[in-house]
């Protein structure tokens, strides 16, 4: 019988799509999910020999850490990568540095410090040409901005009983509108409406504080376009909230109500917690304001319940990730690995040919016969033990050789099985073994 092999995917575009994925859940503050798909990155950059991409995922997995809580080995991880960067004058890889470190120290509340590691990474991004980093970094800056407008100038509006719409004020919100428009001027030649709309909704939010209320919807409006036929329930979870902050400015509660009510819902059944926290507390915001203390006292339970649920969830992700922290052991292998300075704005590329980089054509099929099992849903255990059985090895050799039992070795030959679709250990060697080529259709 033959067995029906899906053509290896290309294990670069593999590892910069986890890459991506990783840090746009970071960007839609949904760290478990950015851990997962880090740590497929750095598993595949691994199996490449790319030390930049091995760093820069690393970089994600930290920043994750970092927002469940993880804070020391957070920061601690990351200037072991800035020091190794430092060393092999990478100018790239230090300003991905200063800015994961920079995300961290936000979480710190440390939010001078992290203005000035924005304003260092800005440097050095500017200096590579690196337009994606760059916007991104112009974005945090634009969103702390708009943060201090409402820390900073409500606090002064209280206690001189002035409006909190001062010229100081103005101008801080004017700056964070125009830090929006750089960030536009960088990403939009990227192709990447997702992140188009990230920063339409914030624009939208800088606008609603300034009292523009139609350039404030059209901002929502081009959001919702460039959302149009994408699976984003976090970002269409914002959206509504900004939309229900427009027609709560305009008076028309019920609408307002009507889409705060979808977000929380879509929020909910996505389990964005933080967002759902923040919805059902401007639900109960503005059921208050309209006389419906039932409705207002109800929601504000929601708000807490959500809250409790958001912190359960943290919890868990935290003792997920404490066990599957792999960014120490990692970093001492990137120090002995050499990196080449770049200029290239991504680590799509493929590396420089360097003699402490080449491999060998069997080198070559290995790497992918584990692209093609990586794509198919394989562990790197169960890679491990799948190369062992193509090997002949026996059940007891592999529990030996790998420090595990024999059931267990079992227990991953029956999960390799199910996964790629062959009934014992012969379908499975053929199917590592029948290696398709990539000049191949």
């Amino acid at each position: 019988m033959t067995i029906p092999v899906q053509r290896a995917a290309d294990p670069r575009a593999n590892a910069v799509t986890n890459l991506r994925e990783a840090r746009m859940a970071l960007d839609e503050g949904r760290p478990g999910d950015a851990l997962e798909s880090a740590e497929k990155a750095v598993a595949a950059f691994s199996w490449l020999d790319d030390a930049e991409g091995v760093a820069q995922s690393v970089l994600a997995q930290s920043v994750a850490l970092g927002k469940r809580g993880l804070l020391p080995g957070a920061l601690d991880t990351i200037d072991r990568v800035q020091q190794i960067a430092s060393a092999n004058r990478h100018a790239l890889l230090q300003a991905w540095c200063s800015f994961s470190r920079a995300v961290v120290e936000l979480r710190l509340d440390s939010r001078e410090r992290s203005l000035h590691s924005l304003a260092r990474a800005l440097g050095l991004a500017e200096l590579t040409g690196d337009a994606e980093l760059t916007g991104s970094i112009l974005f945090e800056q634009a969103n702390l901005m708009r943060t201090q407008y409402h820390e900073h100038c409500m606090v002064r509006a209280e206690a001189t009983r002035c409006s909190p719409d001062g010229e100081p004020c103005v101008r801080k919100l004017r700056r964070a509108e125009a830090l929006c428009a750089q960030v536009r001027d960088k990403w939009k030649n990227l192709d990447e409406p997702v992140r188009m709309a990230r920063v339409n909704l914030l624009l939208a939010h800088v606008r609603l504080d300034l009292g523009e209320l139609d350039r404030a919807l059209r901002s929502c409006q081009r959001a919702d376009q460039l959302l149009a036929g994408r699976e984003r329930p976090v970002l269409r979870a914002e959206l509504l909230m900004a939309r229900a902050r427009v027609n709560g400015a305009r008076g028309r509660t019920v609408d307002q109500v009507r889409q705060l009510t979808q977000a929380a819902e879509l929020a909910m059944s996505c389990l964005a917690r933080e967002v759902a926290v923040r919805a059902h507390g401007a639900l109960s915001v503005a059921h208050e304001r309209s006389g419906q203390l039932g409705a207002a006292l109800h929601h504000a339970r929601a708000q807490l319940e959500q809250y409790r649920l958001w912190e359960l969830q943290e919890g868990r992700d935290l003792l997920r990730m404490r066990e599957h922290d792999l960014s120490a052991r990692l970093v001492e292998q990137l120090a002995h690995h050499r990196f080449e300075p770049r200029r290239e704005n991504t680590v799509v590329r493929a590396p420089r040919h360097e003699p402490s980089l080449r491999t060998s054509s069997s080198a070559e099929q290995v790497n992918r016969r584990i692209a093609r099992a990586l794509a198919a849903g394989l562990t790197k255990r169960g890679i491990e033990v799948l190369r062992r059985v193509a090997g002949g090895a026996s059940t007891t050799a592999i529990a030996q050789e790998l420090e595990l039992s024999p059931k267990t070795v079992q227990n991953h030959l029956q999960r390799i099985y199910r996964t790629i679709g062959v009934r014992d250990r012969a379908g499975a060697a053929v199917w590592w073994l029948d290696l398709v080529d990539d000049s191949t259709g």
